[in-house]
This record gives C-alpha cells, sequence and structure tokens, in this order.
C-alpha cells in the first residue's frame, strides 16, 4: 500500500512538470537572436526571430552612360526594411525590396545594402561592383541605308558618311536625285562621289524618289492642279534636309544637289522653291520645269554648274515650249538674277563648250558646259583632267 501511494505521488509530480514545460524541453534564445514577443513568431508572445543576413543581385555590372541597373535583394532572415547606397555618395538612393537606379557619370561605384529586421541587422558590400563608361558618341560612317516617315509616306536614301566625318566640325552635304524611274541603290554606281567625300569631307545622300503613274519620279511642283503626281518631293527635300542636320553636324551654308534628268529638273526645282535651303546647284541633261522664269522665286544669288548635250532628245537643249525652259534661256536667266557678268569667259576642249559668268552677287557664277552632240547621259568625261565628278567638286567647294 505504501509503494502505491508513492508510485502515484511520482506520477503527479511528473505531470505537473510536462504541464509547465509545454511537453517540450527549453532552449536557449542566444543561439537565434532577440525574442519579440506577437511578431514573427507565428502570432502570441514568446516567438524567435532569425537574424537577418544581407545579399543582393543586380541587372548588369556596366554599361555606357546613361544607363538604368536594377538592384534586388536576396537577403535572408526576417527584414523588414532594405537600405540602398549605390553611387558613393552618403546618401540612401531607396529603401525598397527592389529598384532602379539610372546612372549618368562614368566612373566605378561600391554597392552597399542595409537590411534591418526584429533580430537585428547586417551589411553587405561588393566594392568596384558597378563600371560605368562615357557614352559613345561616335557616328557610323560608310554606306548606310535609311528611311523616315513624310505625308504619311516611308521615304528612303542612302547616306555616305565618310570616314573623315567630325561631329564637332560642320560638314558640307551633298544631294544626288536618280532620274525617272531610277532607284538610289542603282545611281550611286553612275553617280558616284564616295571617294570624293572620303577625300574632302562631305555628306552624300541619295534620296529615292516615289512611284507615279508606275515608275518612280520627282515631283518637280507643288502637288495639285494638274500636276501628273500628287507626292510633295518639295516639302519632303526641306523635312530630310531637317532630319540629317539632326542626326549629323550639316553646314547649312553648304547645301549642294546635284541630278540626273528628271532629278536634274526637281534640282532647279529646290533652286526656285526652296532657295533658302541651297547653296548652289549643277543638273545633268535636265532642264528648269517651267514655262517661263517668272515661275522661279529664289530669295538669294545661288551658283548653278550646268551639264547639257546638244543631241538630247529627251530634254532638248532648246527645251520643251509651254513645258521646259531651254539651255540658254536658263542659263541667261540666272546671269542677269546672278547680277554676272554679261560675257562669259569661254574654253573649248574636243566635244565640250565652257561658258562661265563670273562676278556675280555674293561670288556666284554660272557655269556651263555644253556638251557638243551629247545625248541624254550622265557625261563620262574628262575635262582639264577631272571627272565631271570632280568638275563638280571643285565647284561646289568653292561655293
Amino acid at each position: 500500500m505504501g509503494k502505491l501511494i508513492y508510485r502515484l505521488i511520482f506520477f503527479i509530480f511528473i505531470s505537473i512538470i510536462l504541464s509547465c514545460s509545454g511537453g517540450s524541453a527549453t532552449q536557449s534564445v542566444e543561439d537565434v537572436g532577440d525574442v519579440t514577443p506577437g511578431e514573427n513568431s507565428g502570432g502570441g508572445s514568446g516567438g524567435i526571430n532569425t537574424e537577418p543576413v544581407a545579399s543582393f543581385t543586380v541587372s548588369s555590372y556596366s554599361g555606357e552612360a546613361p544607363v538604368d541597373i536594377t538592384f534586388t535583394s536576396t537577403s535572408t532572415g526576417e527584414v523588414n526594411s532594405w537600405l540602398w547606397n549605390v553611387d558613393d555618395d552618403s546618401d540612401i538612393e531607396s529603401t525598397y525590396y527592389s529598384f532602379t537606379h539610372t546612372y549618368n557619370n562614368p566612373g566605378t561605384y561600391d554597392i552597399t545594402l542595409t537590411v534591418i529586421g526584429p533580430g537585428g541587422q547586417n551589411v553587405h558590400t561588393e566594392n568596384n561592383l558597378i563600371s560605368i563608361t562615357e557614352p559613345d558618341v561616335s557616328t557610323e560612317t560608310g554606306l548606310l541605308s535609311e528611311t523616315m516617315t513624310y505625308d504619311s509616306e516611308t521615304r528612303e536614301y542612302l547616306i555616305y558618311i565618310p570616314s573623315s566625318y567630325d561631329p564637332n566640325s560642320p560638314t558640307p552635304i551633298l544631294f544626288a536625285f536618280h532620274g525617272f524611274g531610277g532607284y538610289s541603290q542603282y545611281f550611286i554606281n553612275t553617280a558616284d562621289f564616295r571617294s570624293l567625300a572620303d577625300q574632302f569631307n562631305f555628306i552624300a545622300v541619295y534620296p529615292q524618289g516615289l512611284v507615279c503613274n508606275d515608275e518612280t519620279t520627282w515631283n518637280t511642283h507643288p502637288p495639285g492642279g494638274d500636276n501628273k503626281c500628287s507626292q510633295d518631293d518639295i516639302g519632303f527635300f526641306a523635312a530630310l534636309l531637317y532630319e540629317l542636320s539632326g542626326n549629323y553636324n550639316i553646314d547649312s551654308s553648304k547645301v549642294f544637289l546635284t541630278g540626273y534628268s528628271n532629278g536634274a529638273d526637281f534640282s532647279y526645282s529646290m533652286a526656285c522653291y526652296q532657295s533658302s535651303l541651297v547653296t548652289a546647284i549643277a543638273p545633268v541633261s535636265g532642264l528648269m520645269p517651267m514655262n517661263d522664269s517668272s515661275e522661279c522665286q529664289p530669295s538669294h544669288a545661288t551658283s548653278l554648274m550646268i551639264f547639257n548635250g546638244t543631241n538630247d532628245f529627251s530634254r532638248p537643249y532648246n527645251g520643251i515650249a509651254g513645258y521646259m525652259m531651254g539651255v540658254d534661256q536658263t542659263v541667261a536667266y540666272w546671269s542677269q538674277y546672278n547680277n554676272t557678268d554679261s560675257s562669259p569667259q569661254t574654253n573649248f576642249e574636243g566635244q565640250i563648250e565652257n561658258y562661265t559668268y563670273l562676278n556675280g552677287d555674293n561670288d556666284t557664277i554660272v557655269d556651263l558646259f555644253k556638251i557638243v552632240n551629247g545625248d541624254h547621259d550622265w557625261f563620262n568625261l574628262s575635262y582639264n583632267g577631272n571627272s565631271m565628278e570632280e568638275i563638280m567638286w571643285n565647284f561646289f567647294s568653292s561655293n
């Protein structure tokens, strides 16, 4: 009987101990961090908070300024605050779990993340983690194929940037317009100014005409009236020059135009309708596309170099009555408008007759190359040892 009472008392004592301890062994809080009642412990009092450990990832380690880089915390433990310093100053750039920072200046940057939670705080720094370089301001050179939108049309053009191009220096620009039915990718091989552009540092542009009446063409008059084509090529030229002036350092006082056949006609039109944008023109086998000179309204004296053959049946030397002015009539108009000498200097070389009217206002000239028995061509000629393209550039560069 005595042994039974003793065992009963021992059983009650053990039950009381288990009840007070919750049925488990005790554990030191010093091993797991601070105890914060009711926080991050599943509710109730006496929860245990794990100590945070800072770590992070980045979207990129380098780039050219300006560049955006995203930082994301991969910290472990219980965290409720993130303090980011990512640009080597004393300021905190963000207090969010993840954020994007823009680096505007070149340099090498340390990245520091401080994380704070109920279990404490931790700091992690990666030295020289981000490397930002100066932006690449070099310009792609050589032949480029480009497009732009004008008047709801996609307009194409080739542009040749010389190897000597310097974005800090204003650069002359030469536009070359193909003939009726032509395409810029073929015309550039006929009227090839690329080697001259490299040698004398100018930009050469070969715009592409739109299709009108089943062939590519340049609309030499403003749209409307009895004009057979509807596209606004006059406005397109101004828009193209404006766009290129935004992309490159263009010398607005040295804007030169040439063209063949219908493209030559168009260069005449630009000297009349967009005179304020044009410095000088050199049409080849084209005619001034006007019944008489009263339709032309230039705003300043303009130098011209004109190439025409006397046996050209597409653009007759004497013009087309009611439609296009004759070559001699055109020379007379521009000589008078520019106020040049009334009598030209002359030089004959083979089938080439050269008539040069000098001393116009602002040193302008009117220079006619009359190709006796010449046909409707982009002429493969030699004059004083120079090709036609070399003759043209010597003329343009003097304006």
